[in-house]
């Protein structure tokens, strides 16, 4: 066997010659493989978005845990009661005094129906009128024991009436001070004790007229007939700039609105007001406006020497709509009665009434839309790889979202070139939009958040994307916020995070060519 092995190797040779030529080079092997570009990795707090701006604020901005919330300034109406201090009117006593029998108390009530043990005048006015028929001389001593000059003396006066003549006088009380005589009959506390005596050298008498008008006093103690202050109207600004923008596009949970009524008085024992028919309107520049609705207990209510409290809430008023209605004012009017229960007490020009009012909401609420606009470099991207995605054979670009704001979300996403022009701005496969949309966090019963949604987009590119896309520098986006149509009640805090990743894809088949 042996001797015939060559002769069979040989033309088995000779026929593979003549069927094939040998490779002279290598032929490498081909392998498809993925480029990874990153381009976004951010987080956003809510209150990067939002921002703060006058009357939507942050509840506590230290405290990691704070709610973001509608809040107002403190809007007061204030009322000075001087018109209480007035006793207005005019009152007379006429009498006849004969001369040379000594002295004659006379009396004059004080007008506007007032009993007086004490007060300060501010003005008021005194006025006498004499008249003499005799033939004599007369002379005529008047004296007020109540009332004291600024020296302490007892306001007393002189006055001679020739024969056949009268005399007429007006004094102002300012400043003077009036305390009720120890002497004088309680039935007569109602009227100012006037002391009078004449002398002539005959025997006669003098006609004597004597008025009280319009006192005005600093201060007083005693009684004072219940009075109207009439009704008083106020007009606060709310100053809520752009929060004009969330107009019938706010739902509230729990809005409030404390209220605060106080009589301010230096003395110990004021008379008691009441504010009668308590009303509050909101107002817009448009002339459209709305009643807040409240209890009848805080419409009309008594109180002196102290304050009333209240809180409204959704439970017992209508605040939850009246906040949602964002009006550029409030029109707080009331009526107010002085000594509303007809006792005595003390009262001074310095008393006022007081209202406070503050609007304020914790954050259920909707907002219409709030956004951020960021810019995002690719980092370095080298010569090699960009020549790799031009000859890629497919692109895309992935957006992956965790969304841990309780509110709708969405995305819009350009890529541009070194200096910032626009290449192609990334478009939603499905909806064929420009912006994408992601859903909010999972919300409790509570309105609680209780935990972060994800959403992922990839957006297929083609080749013209493609080719744009191996000069991108740059990656412009804007992160925007905004309730859902309907929108439930939840609670949205500051800290509240949305983290985005956007990264491209490119597949590229490697070979000899695009290893050099």
């Amino acid at each position: 066997m042996r001797k015939y092995l060559p002769i069979l190797i040989i033309p088995l040779l000779a026929l593979v010659s003549g069927c094939m030529d040998i490779p002279k080079n290598l032929i490498m092997p081909q392998w498809d493989v993925n480029l990874n570009v990153p381009i976004i990795n951010r987080s956003y707090a809510l209150n990067d978005i939002i921002k703060t701006q006058n009357y939507i604020s942050i509840q506590n901005p230290n405290t990691p845990n704070s709610i973001y919330l509608i809040q107002s300034d403190n809007y007061s109406q204030t009322v000075g009661v001087s018109q209480f201090v007035q006793a207005s009117g005019t009152e007379a006593t006429h009498t006849n005094v004969p001369t040379n029998l000594g002295t004659q108390t006379l009396y004059v009530q004080f007008p506007g129906g007032v009993t007086i043990n004490s007060a300060v005048f501010a003005s008021g006015f005194l006025s006498y009128s004499f008249n003499n028929p005799s033939l004599e001389n007369v002379t005529i001593n008047l004296s007020i024991p109540g009332v004291k000059r600024t020296d302490g003396t007892t306001f007393s006066q002189t006055i001679q009436l020739p024969p056949q003549s009268t005399d007429s006088t007006q004094f102002d009380f300012s400043n003077y001070t009036y305390t009720l005589p120890a002497n004088q009959p309680s039935f007569f506390n109602n009227s100012l004790q006037i002391i009078i005596g004449a002398s002539s050298n005959l025997p006669s008498s003098i006609g004597v007229g004597l008025y009280t008008q319009d006192f005005f006093f600093s201060s007083a103690t005693g009684y004072i007939p219940t009075k109207s202050l009439g009704i008083k109207t106020q007009s606060f600004g709310l100053n809520i700039n752009k929060a004009k923008d969330y107009r019938n596009k706010i739902t509230l949970g729990n809005a409030d609105l404390s209220l605060d009524a106080s009589y301010l008085s230096p003395s110990s024992n004021p008379f008691g007001i009441q504010v009668k028919n308590l009303s509050i309107i909101g107002k817009r520049n448009d002339g459209s406006q709305i009643s807040l609705t409240i209890p009848d207990s805080a419409k009309t209510f008594i109180f002196s020497n102290g304050s009333k409290h209240f809180d409204f809430d959704q439970t017992n008023s209508s605040i939850t709509s009246f906040i949602s209605f964002l009006p550029d004012s409030v029109i707080v009017s009331a009526e107010y009665i002085m000594n509303p229960n007809n006792t005595s007490g003390t009262v001074t020009d310095k008393d006022s009434v007081s209202f406070t009012a503050n609007f304020s909401t914790t954050s259920f609420l909707a907002i219409s839309y709030a956004s951020v606009t960021d810019t995002s470099s690719f980092g370095d991207i080298s010569d090699k790889d960009r020549t790799k995605i031009r000859a890629a054979q497919s692109a895309y670009i992935t957006v992956n979202v965790q969304n841990g704001i309780p509110l709708s979300s969405s995305i819009t996403v350009t890529i541009a070139d070194s200096n910032y022009n626009p290449l192609f701005t990334l478009v939603n496969n499905t909806t064929s939009a420009d912006s994408f949309s992601i859903a909010p966090a999972s919300v409790g019963q509570n309105g609680e958040v209780s935990g972060p949604t994800s959403t992922s987009f990839t957006i297929q590119l083609d080749s013209l994307q493609t080719d744009k896309f191996s000069h991108a520098q740059y990656a412009i986006y804007t992160v925007g916020v905004q309730s859902a149509n309907n929108p439930t009640p939840v609670y949205i805090r500051p800290n509240d995070q949305i983290q985005i990743q956007v990264f491209g894809g490119v597949k590229f088949r490697v070979n000899q060519d695009n290893l050099k």
